[in-house]
């Protein structure tokens, strides 16, 4: 299986075409071409507060239960960052990812930001597009089911999620009811738990098969012997 080049600039192809540069300290500077239908996908950190600031472009984000679309063109968003709280569910896209055709507007350019700055956010795009282009890229025996490939790929994601704090909403019933009404409360308290729930049993199938969610063969060495002195010097992933 062919492993991806651990290189600070990683891109991904269509439809999903993304680029993310990851050569400036604790920030992460997002590149969505054209046509692209790539979304961070709705999900929130619990260890976390983030920050998105719209560099180029137009981009449609969701924020708990508001959903607006800025435009660096017309002024609403550009250089203004959204702050993101722990625990609150968002997700951002290009403004036209949804069109059917794909959009035509420029490209969209966000950097991400995180406080605390401790480099877990590029620890997490470097292991994150590793396992994911890596799968891409590799081809399993013929004798191996593609069920049994999609679901150690999850199994690594998941292991990647509940490691470095980027909890995805997997069933979606928060969105029941009416804002914080009891529905609604009730339905994000049970993302919460099957959230937790799925990626917990990843963490404990990873340590039962030996898989670590932060592999040194997906980040540079620098970025890498960060991450080991930040855990106290074990050269073994988390």
């Amino acid at each position: 299986m062919t492993t991806p080049d651990p290189s600070p600039i990683i891109s991904r192809p269509a439809p999903q075409a993304v680029t993310y540069d990851l050569t400036a300290p604790n920030r992460v500077r997002i590149t969505l071409p054209r046509g692209s239908k790539w979304s961070s996908g709705l999900h929130w950190h619990e260890r976390h507060t983030e920050y998105l600031l719209l560099v180029r472009g137009s981009i449609r984000v969701r924020l708990g239960d508001r959903v607006q679309i800025l435009s660096a063109a017309d002024g609403t968003g550009k250089d203004e960052e959204v702050v993101i709280p722990r625990g609150v569910w968002h997700e951002w896209c290009r403004a036209d990812a949804e069109e059917k055709k794909g959009g035509e507007q420029e490209e969209v350019v966000v950097i991400e930001r995180t406080d605390p700055e401790d480099g877990e956010k590029a620890v997490f795009f470097h292991n994150l597009n590793g396992v994911i282009l890596q799968a891409q890229q590799g081809r399993a025996p013929v004798s191996v089911p593609g069920w049994v490939v999609d679901w150690w790929v999850s199994l690594r994601l998941w292991l990647i999620f509940g490691v470095l704090d980027n909890y995805p909403v997997l069933l979606g019933v928060g969105d029941a009811g009416d804002g914080d009404g009891v529905i609604s409360r009730v339905g994000r308290w049970l993302d919460w738990v099957v959230t937790h729930a799925v990626l917990g049993l990843a963490g404990w199938a990873g340590w039962v098969s030996g898989m670590n969610a932060v592999r040194r063969e997906f980040m540079p060495e620098e970025e890498w012997q960060r991450w080991v002195a930040s855990k106290g010097g074990k050269e073994k992933g988390v």
